[in-house]
C-alpha cells in the first residue's frame, strides 16, 4: 500500500520528540453511500469529524477489520473499492505509534443496528453523512486541543486529500 504520509509531534507540537513505540495497526473507511456521501463520526464531546476506522483486532486482516469498523459504526456492511494509503503517526508526548491503512468502500445492503464501544458512546458518537468536500471542510475547520485527537485529525486530512485527489473516478456521480 503506498505511504502517505508520516506524522510526528514535530508536524504537531512542533516537538523534536521521537515516539519509539512499536505501532499499533488500524484502519479506516472513506465509506460513500448510494448518494456519494461519506461517513463521519462525529464525536459530541470534542465538536470533531473522523472518518470511520479503528484497532485491528489480533489474527485479522486489514480489509475484515475494515469492514468490521464500518459496519459496527454505521451499521451498514460494505465492499473496499480499492486502497488510499497508508499513515504513520508517533505520538512521543504518550509514546503510542499507529500505522493506520485507509480504504474507500461503499454500503452494500439495507442498515442494521451499530455496535458502538463503550468509550465511543460516552464521547458523544454519531453517524454523520456528507459531501467528501464537505467533510474534508468539517475536519480541517475544527480544531482540538486534545493530544491524541489533533493526529487522527491530520491523518483524515491527508487521507481525504488523496481521494479527492487521485480517486476522483471512483466517486463519480454514480454509485
Amino acid at each position: 500500500m503506498k505511504h502517505l504520509a508520516t506524522i510526528t509531534d514535530k508536524d504537531i507540537t512542533g516537538s523534536n520528540a521521537i515516539c519509539t513505540a512499536e505501532p499499533r495497526i488500524a484502519v479506516s473507511t472513506v465509506l460513500f453511500d448510494n448518494d456519494n456521501n461519506i461517513a463521519l463520526c462525529y464525536y459530541g464531546k470534542f465538536n470533531l469529524h473522523t472518518v470511520v476506522g479503528g484497532g485491528v483486532d489480533r489474527g485479522e486482516d486489514l480489509i475484515t477489520a475494515a469492514k468490521r469498523e464500518a459496519l459496527e459504526e454505521t451499521g451498514y456492511n460494505c465492499e473496499i473499492i480499492c486502497e488510499i494509503g497508508s499513515v504513520f503517526e508517533g505520538l512521543a508526548e504518550i509514546e503510542f505509534a499507529q500505522k493506520r491503512y485507509y480504504y474507500i468502500a461503499r454500503i452494500v445492503g439495507e442498515k442494521s443496528e451499530t455496535r458502538l464501544t463503550e468509550k465511543e458512546i460516552a464521547i458523544e458518537m454519531s453517524i454523520q453523512w456528507h459531501s467528501i468536500e464537505k467533510s474534508l471542510q468539517l475536519i480541517s475547520d475544527i480544531s482540538t486541543s486534545d493530544y491524541r485527537l489533533k493526529f487522527t485529525r491530520q491523518c483524515d486530512i491527508i487521507a481525504l486529500n488523496e481521494v479527492i485527489t487521485n480517486h476522483a473516478h471512483l466517486i463519480g456521480d454514480t454509485p
